[in-house]
């Protein structure tokens, strides 16, 4: 089965979309990457975008346009992703507009665009999309939804592992050596602080390799006094996202009076410290951690992460999955577990009432194509 499989994420620097083969085994897939490509917004949409992002507050007909904007975007860049190859379907994340997680009323929250009707009309295979929202109606987060993948995929028997995606937001996936079940979970601001940075005080999307953190020199109060956001010492289940951790973060006059070079290293350390806090509170402090994500092209951010807790950072590609990649072919697993209608939450890692089959269909050949999934099924 041939899947493609759509993310983007918080930090909108493009849509991943990854070509993926995959074969259903006992309990986990074979997966192997067949292409990878980012696909940047065009500049026009993701200003579009970012004015729709919190704090803002974007009307109804924004949000409705970009829906439909954004289904075409992901549509093309599946096509051209896809091209030359017979795809059976497309998984699509979608772009998080807006993301609460656990509500006071006991359920969870979250909005996803990206119409995958859209999708469907530009690819003409079944499309499985809007992953998160049944775990949110559970009583769930609704995130992350990567670390059930982990656990299919990177559980290594005999010895715990900690799978880190340094994402715009990062998070930890605890992955115990003894079979018993994973602990997950967003750590805080991962790239999200440091893009926003490189963007207004660098005018560059990013900070290549992390050069300019490298030449500066953390504040460390300034470290203290974020890190002292109550957010930090909860207890998982918690997720986050641009609601707390966007540009408004930033608006203490403190970061204004640093220099790029080091209001580019403290956000750095105040990723690298609440990564290791995190670590260090749920006993996996100096376990291996398997990293993915933008992130890891960071030698600053991953040099810091591994001072913070003494261990060293290895890439996924390690386990043969590519660490840019890793998302992107996480919800084609996510995809294929839709349409075997088999539960892909864990709601020990969200807090829902109980695993949920994830995900709804735009379907197209909807019979044929869950004909072959039960046909794989019963050969794995």
């Amino acid at each position: 089965m041939i899947a493609v499989g759509l993310m983007s994420g918080t930090s909108l620097d493009g849509i991943d979309a990854a070509v993926v083969e995959l074969r259903p085994s006992a309990a986990s897939y074979a997966l192997r990457l067949l292409r990878f490509e980012t696909i940047p917004y065009d500049d026009a949409l993701e200003r579009r975008l970012r004015a729709a992002l919190p704090p803002n507050e974007p009307t109804a007909r924004a949000i409705c346009e970009l829906d439909a904007d954004v289904g075409a975007a992901f549509g093309k860049a599946a096509a051209h992703a896809a091209r030359g190859l017979q795809v059976d379907f497309v998984a699509s994340h979608g772009q998080t507009l807006y993301h609460l997680g656990r509500r006071a009323n006991g359920t969870g929250a979250t909005l996803q665009i990206g119409d995958a009707f859209a999708i469907r009309e530009r690819v003409g295979v079944t499309v499985a999309y809007d992953f998160r929202r049944a775990d949110c109606a559970a009583g769930g987060e609704g995130a992350p939804l990567v670390p059930y993948v982990d656990a299919l995929l990177l559980r290594a028997h005999g010895a715990p592992r900690v799978a880190l995606n340094l994402g715009g937001i990062a998070n930890v996936t605890l992955i115990p050596g003894d079979g018993r079940e994973v602990v997950a979970f967003d750590v805080g601001p991962g790239n999200m602080l440091l893009d926003e940075l490189a963007r207004t005080r660098l005018g560059q999307p990013f900070d290549g390799g992390g050069a300019a953190a490298a030449r500066g020199r953390a504040d460390e109060r300034l470290v203290e006094r974020f890190l002292a956001d109550p957010w930090f010492a909860r207890e998982p289940p918690k997720s986050t996202g641009r609601e707390r951790f966007g540009a408004h973060a930033l608006a203490d006059e403190a970061w204004g009076a640093l220099t790029a070079e080091d209001a580019l290293a403290t956000a750095v350390e105040i990723a690298a410290r609440a990564i290791a806090d995190a670590l260090e509170r749920q006993g996996f402090k100096g376990v291996p951690i398997m990293a993915s994500g933008g992130g890891l092209h960071n030698r600053s951010l991953v040099e810091a992460i591994a001072r913070r807790t003494g261990t060293e950072i290895s890439s996924c590609a390690a386990a043969g999955i590519d660490p840019d990649a890793k998302e992107a072919m996480a919800f084609a697993v996510l995809g294929y577990e839709l349409l075997r209608e088999r539960p892909a939450g864990l709601p020990r890692v969200t807090g829902a009432a109980g695993a949920r089959v994830l995900g709804a269909l735009a379907p197209h050949r909807l019979e044929q194509l869950l004909a072959r999934v039960r046909m794989e099924v019963e050969q794995a």
